[in-house]
């Protein structure tokens, strides 16, 4: 009988077994093409880097998208092979290239975690009332509609067809049709499982001609229609208003706290490079700027006598 106990131990015997089996797949070559090698560690660094860390096995358990990563890897280590080999690019180039790059990750990095360090003991809620209360009177609801709409779909459809079905509709609109029963027979849209009901809406929402008429009615029942947008023909029905509110903390609290997250870690950045820069500027002072710019100068003249013509 294998118990809980030797049942983990045949299993960490079995991890132990695989494990030298594990690094050295780790370090097999699964492309080789053009003097080009790409090994599947780096492959799978190269994943882990460009992949959602939430997502990774849905990510890369789509179709073709551990091809993708072997596909940019050759890609970059082509070019590069190929950029060695040119005559315009010198060594001295390429490692500064290498060193720029290292540098401006290591500054990235720098900035994060500084920034990270700095910004934990923050009392985002408080700073987040402080600006909810110099700006409270700004902080509303935009005024909004209900509104059951009919869409005609003029998608894929002859435009003979879709004039008869607007016309169709006006009639029985003029005869005192109901509008929950035209929009049953007549529209396109999905809402029509829903009567056309759209809920409450704001201007913004929707299509530009179809928010002016729907905010332009008053009565509740009134219908105006056809009005045209990209989709086709709208009837539309009002049904009630919503003006405009003033918000509550509650209401606003994490898109205020969003909103000071990001101007402080900008303001930190600033602040952190202005620190460093601040480290040398008695230096600066001694040196001669009119002979700095006389030496880039003459530098510069001497590189374009390198450059192909």
């Amino acid at each position: 009988m294998i118990t809980n106990e030797s049942a983990s131990a045949l299993a960490g015997l079995l991890i132990l077994a695989l494990l030298p089996l594990t690094i050295a797949r780790a370090d097999e070559v699964i492309l080789s093409h053009e003097g080009v090698q790409i090994s599947f560690s780096e492959a799978f660094a190269y994943s882990l880097r460009h992949t959602n860390p939430d997502a990774y096995a849905v990510s890369m358990s789509k179709p073709q998208a551990t091809f993708r990563v072997v596909q940019n890897l050759y890609v970059y280590k082509r070019v590069a092979s190929l950029m060695e080999a040119s005559p315009t690019f010198s060594a001295v180039e390429w490692q500064y290239l290498i060193d720029d790059f290292y540098r401006r990750k290591l500054l990235a990095r720098y900035l994060d975690d500084a920034i990270a360090e700095r910004m934990t003991a923050v009392d985002w809620e408080g700073l987040a009332k402080a600006e909810f209360a110099q700006r409270k009177a700004r902080l509303t609801s935009p005024e909004e509609v209900r509104a059951e709409h009919l869409l005609v779909s003029m998608e894929e459809v002859p435009f003979d067809a879709f004039v008869s079905k607007v016309r169709a509709v006006q009639e029985q609109l003029s005869l005192g049709a109901d509008f929950a029963d035209l929009v049953a027979q007549y529209s396109d849209d999905s809402s029509a499982v829903n009567n056309g009901d759209l809920g409450f809406f704001s201007r913004k929402r929707m299509q530009p001609s179809f928010s002016k008429a729907a905010f332009a009615l008053t009565e509740p029942g009134e219908i105006v229609g056809p009005v045209m947008t990209r989709f086709g023909a709208h009837f539309i029905r009002f049904i009630d208003r919503r003006e405009e509110q003033p918000l509550t903390f509650d209401e606003v609290e994490s898109r205020l706290i969003e909103e000071i997250k990001k101007e402080t870690e900008a303001r930190l950045r600033e602040e952190l490079l202005v620190e460093v820069r601040d480290e040398i500027e008695s230096d600066l002072v001694t040196i001669d700027e009119r002979a700095l710019l006389a030496r880039f100068l003459q530098a510069y003249e001497a590189y374009e006598d390198t450059l192909p013509n």
